[in-house]
């Protein structure tokens, strides 16, 4: 069995650069760590969490906590920490909370303060306030906090809502879409104050900025209200076509609720893009393979991951470092597909 010693003479640095690394210390430059993950990889070297547990206090473990875990979204986002944590010789363990309040404290108070050196929590119920008497001062990091302030609690890493949705909202317009409806959400979230922080309110705001900035009108009935499960969003979308209501363009919440329009207007013999182009957000695989394929905006899931690890990775090695809670943004690109291109 390879040991730390092999691992740093293999990648030509010292043990202690060797235990860095792997525990994901930001001291280490990028390219000395990559050197040592990959010497690791070729001697199929593992640590002893055991071991470590005891020198240290910590056990190598990573907590993910995420809502629903049979939906693409949430699944690639922890698949993809989950990998980054790895590359950094750590474990992940991943809870799906089903946004229930009573399982996101149950996550919060026997898992992540119990076994876990921190968590990265995509919260729904539970307040910050009500994070941070759970975490047992066990490290967390947020992404999408639903709650927001000027004076935030924890390190958050934020999908690219308003951005990303303009540029979803000005692709349509540049196909040539003039009669552009929303899927998703509902009207008067727009006027919510309290929810200015929850993913669809932020969504429909770039919807909304891209709209005034092209001179269009968004009637209050073209935000058509719907759960974000695609066969509930296949019904919808079923109803309003058969009343009449027809759309040039179409944006989606997410590429699931894409999905389940594409296959509601199909149902009334309404095909995208010729009849209705129609664009998600997100970047699921499934997206690439529907029929046709799911033009997007693109989250980038590599980026997010790296950028919560390495908030979460500083606050367990330095806990006694004190600064304020940094807020960053994943990023994005706009992949235009099949559900969008040009009509003749």
């Amino acid at each position: 069995m390879a040991t730390v010693k092999d691992v740093a003479a293999a990648a030509g640095v010292s043990q202690a650069t060797v235990s860095y690394a792997l525990r994901g210390d930001s001291r280490i430059i990028p390219s000395t760590a990559k050197k040592v993950f990959e010497a690791a990889d070729r001697l199929h070297y593992s640590t002893n969490l055991s071991a470590r547990s005891l020198r240290s206090g910590k056990n190598g473990i990573i907590g993910v906590a995420i809502y629903e875990l049979d939906m693409p979204y949430p699944s690639q986002i922890s698949a993809a920490i989950s990998q980054e944590v790895s590359r950094r010789g750590l474990q992940t363990i991943v809870q799906q909370t089903s946004s229930s309040v009573q399982n996101e404290i149950s996550v919060l108070a026997n898992v992540t303060s119990q076994l876990c050196d921190g968590t990265i929590f995509s919260p729904s119920k539970v307040t910050n306030q009500g994070i941070k008497a759970l975490a047992g001062g066990k490290p967390v990091v947020l992404l999408d906090n639903s709650e927001l302030s000027s004076h935030p609690l924890f390190d958050t890493v934020l999908s690219p809502c308003e951005d990303g949705a303009e540029t979803a909202i000005n692709h349509l317009i540049d196909i040539g879409c003039r009669h552009i409806g929303i899927v998703g959400t509902r009207y008067d979230i727009a006027s919510d104050a309290s929810a200015a922080s929850q993913v669809a309110y932020r969504r429909l705001s770039g919807c909304m900025a891209a709209f005034r900035k092209a001179g269009i009108s968004l009637d209050p009935h073209d935000v058509i209200e719907t759960s974000w499960r695609p066969e509930e969003v296949r019904s919808v979308i079923g109803n309003m076509t058969a009343e009449g209501r027809r759309y040039d363009g179409l944006f989606c919440m997410t590429d699931s609720i894409a999905l389940g329009t594409i296959r509601g207007l199909a149902d009334y013999g309404l095909r995208s893009p010729i009849d209705t182009a129609v664009i998600g957000f997100d970047g699921i695989h499934e997206g690439e393979l529907a029929v046709p394929s799911i033009s997007t905006i693109a989250v980038d899931f590599e980026d997010l991951a790296a950028k919560a690890v390495n908030l979460l990775m500083k606050r367990i090695l330095h806990p006694e470092d004190e600064y304020s809670p940094v807020i960053e943004t994943a990023r994005y690109s706009l992949v235009a597909r099949e559900s969008t291109a040009i009509r003749e």
